[in-house]
């Protein structure tokens, strides 16, 4: 009975991989060195390149560097995969992978997505559905496969955050107030007039219905870095 207790307490330690311990314990300082300049959850960060780059081990975080697959879109760096036959941009290519990262911080901080710097780095749900709903990916499941990395890893804790329920981001009074598709923007401050959220979330509209994704579960385009 004892042994069988043991067992089931340790049965999720038991499902963490190696690869992603050597992975989050890699890149974690500039994680939280780019929440610290530029407001992306580490969480969130270090999630999306485990799951764009295969913890670390696909082609073009090999070869290119690029662990988040950001196309080459107004680079004058050295592109990786372009085809001038098959009129295919490619990707950009950096010297380490750190360059990587500091790349998709600043690609983050666009005008499409500034509506997810109203939320608390400590919302991870949040961000991971307001990055798909932004037009980050196409992938339906996007934000489920980044909230099972980060909750599996335990991610949430590294900016002093704690595991979230799928219930707990807006309170039963909150969501009969709002349409559902807008639950995930949620302000925490809630001495905002109608006024001001009404204006937000045209300016949020107006974000999504001029994105049209590329490339699923891919970064599509920087042109919003202009």
């Amino acid at each position: 009975m004892i042994f069988a207790l043991f067992c089931a307490i340790s049965a999720p330690a038991q499902t963490k991989q190696q690869r992603y311990l050597d992975y989050i314990e890699r890149y974690k300082a500039v994680a939280l060195q780019h929440e610290k300049d530029f407001g992306v959850p580490a969480s969130i960060t270090l999630a999306q390149g485990i799951l764009e780059s295969s913890v670390g081990q696909s082609k073009m975080a090999l070869e290119a560097n690029n662990h988040f697959g950001i196309k080459a879109y107004h680079w004058s760096g050295e592109v990786y995969g372009a085809s001038d036959s098959l009129k295919q941009v490619g990707y950009r290519k950096y010297g380490a992978p750190e360059d990587s990262f500091l790349d998709h911080a600043k690609f983050l901080k666009g005008p499409r997505y500034s509506v997810l710097y109203q939320l608390d780095v400590t919302d991870y749900r949040s961000w991971a559905q307001g990055l798909r709903d932004c037009g980050y990916a196409e992938d339906v499941n996007y934000p489920a496969k980044l909230i099972n990395i980060i909750e599996q890893y335990e991610l949430y804790a590294l900016n002093g955050g704690k595991r979230l329920g799928s219930g707990t981001i807006v309170t039963k009074q909150e969501e009969e107030q709002q349409p559902t598709s807008d639950r995930w923007h949620h302000r925490k401050r809630h001495n905002r007039t109608a006024e001001q959220n009404q204006v937000e979330q045209e300016q949020s509209s107006e974000h999504q219905q001029s994105f049209t994704p590329m490339r699923q579960g891919r970064v599509a385009s920087s042109a919003d870095n202009d």
